[in-house]
This record gives C-alpha cells, structure tokens and sequence, in this order.
C-alpha cells in the first residue's frame, strides 16, 4: 500500500465508533445506473472496520472484506459478524489474495489514497470479472458548513503530516489516470452528529492526529473542549460532509 498498514494500528476502535457512515443512496445509484444486483460479489479493497460494506450486506451482496492491517480486520469482523454472506481477507489492494476473474465490482471507500495506483490498477484487472466497474468513494468535509470549517482549522493547527481531507489529500490526476480519465462522478450530502467524546474519539481516529506523549496533545484537547462548548446544540454538534462517489472501469 501507499502506506504501511500500521498507520491505523491502535486505532481501529476510534474508527470504528467515531468515524462517518457512508450513505445507503450509494447502492441505489449503482443499482440504478450500473446495474448493480444483490447477486454480485463485491469487493471492499481497504475496507478497514466494515462502514462501506454494511450497505453492500443489507442489500444482499456477498462482500469481500480485503485490509492488510489485524487492528482494522478484527473491527471490522465485531461490526459485521452478524452477516452471512461476508468474507474477510487479510490483503491489500496490491496483493489481495483472492482469485482471478473472482469479483463483480470493487469498492474502496476512504481508501484510494492509500493505494500504489500501478500495482493496485494490475491487481484489479486481475481479480475483476470482465467490464465491471470500480468504485472508489470518500466522505470529505463540507467547508461550506460554518462549523465544519472551524473544526478543520483545529485539525491543520493540531496535526502531524496533514495533507488534506479525504479525496482532497492527493493530486486529482490520480483519480482521473486510475479510472483511464473517463468515469462519472456524483456527490451526496452527508454529516454525523457528535457529543463532546465523539468528537475528540473524531479527532484521535485518524493518522495525523497528536499523541499523547506531544507536548501540544493537552492544548489540543482543550482546545476541542472549547470549540465544542462554542457550538454544541442540546449536547452535540454536526460535522457536515460531501460524500463523493467516482464510478469508472480499469482497462
């Protein structure tokens, strides 16, 4: 991968309580537009703790969970274990370990950028059915929202290495070279709802967050603390998001 899988170890919990949901009009547009149905097998390349592949299950389609790193794998079979038609495989979207020809669309939500797009682009080749599509999707942070804005404030103040949100963390060339610059692209509104815990559990999720042996960890915590007080409403806020869905084939 694009990173070491290790990057996520330790905080497969946060993620899996305090990260976004993806929206469930994802499969209706594929059903509509692509002709996606609950007889094909999909696979979530980079699944982490399961949130993508949820939607997938409850319509029915077999799911093949592929993430390299134990902490998220393990999150992610707690979160889907009631499911049937759910498999988990320990791989990355380079080498995911499943069989050629084996998977009818390929879902990779919140993960691209982690991705090496040359081997990633053979692997997928590779284990796709002929002409089906790949989707890749990202929850990023609406800048539109007055209190969304202000939270990524704090998080460029208080991160290491932080390059952006989501799909805006790499070059958009990326994309466009990965689905061979043709695909379709659709956006969809998206938020989460979060008291003062979940909102710190928000922040300590991701990989740049500060740890707590920085000497600026404690600031940031009160800093949260306070950015949460000016804002909450009935003991929570909104971080609002722009879910944005990129539909294309790899030739």
């Amino acid at each position: 991968m694009g990173t070491s899988e290790g990057d996520f170890t330790g905080k497969a919990e946060l993620y899996s309580k305090y990260r976004p949901t993806y929206p469930k009009e994802i499969v209706k547009l594929l059903n509509e537009k692509y002709g996606l149905t609950r007889d094909m097998i999909v696979a979530d390349v980079g699944c982490g703790t399961g949130a993508l592949s949820v939607i997938f299950l409850n319509n029915g389609n077999k799911v093949i969970c592929v993430e390299p790193n134990q902490d998220m794998l393990t999150a992610a079979r707690n979160l889907l274990s009631k499911y049937e038609k759910v498999i988990f495989v320990e791989g990355s979207a380079e080498s995911t370990r499943l069989n050629d020809n084996s998977v009818d669309v390929i879902i990779a939500g919140q993960s691209f950028h982690w991705f090496d797009e040359e081997k990633a682009g053979r692997e997928f080749r590779r284990i796709l059915k002929s002409n089906n599509f790949v989707v890749l999707i990202w929850n990023d942070r609406d800048m539109r929202d007055p209190f969304t804005y202000r939270y990524e404030e704090f998080v460029r103040e208080f991160s290491k290495g932080y390059r952006g949100t989501g799909s805006t963390a790499i070059p958009s060339e990326r994309i466009h070279r990965f689905l061979n610059n043709s695909y379709d692209y659709y956006e969809m509104d998206n938020f989460q709802k979060l008291n003062l815990e979940g909102l710190i559990g928000r922040y300590l999720s991701v990989t740049y967050s500060l740890k707590k042996d920085d000497p600026e960890y404690e600031r940031a915590i009160s800093s949260l603390h306070n950015l949460y007080e000016e804002n909450q409403k009935n003991g929570e806020i909104r971080i609002k998001y722009t879910t944005k869905v990129f539909v294309g084939r790899i030739k």
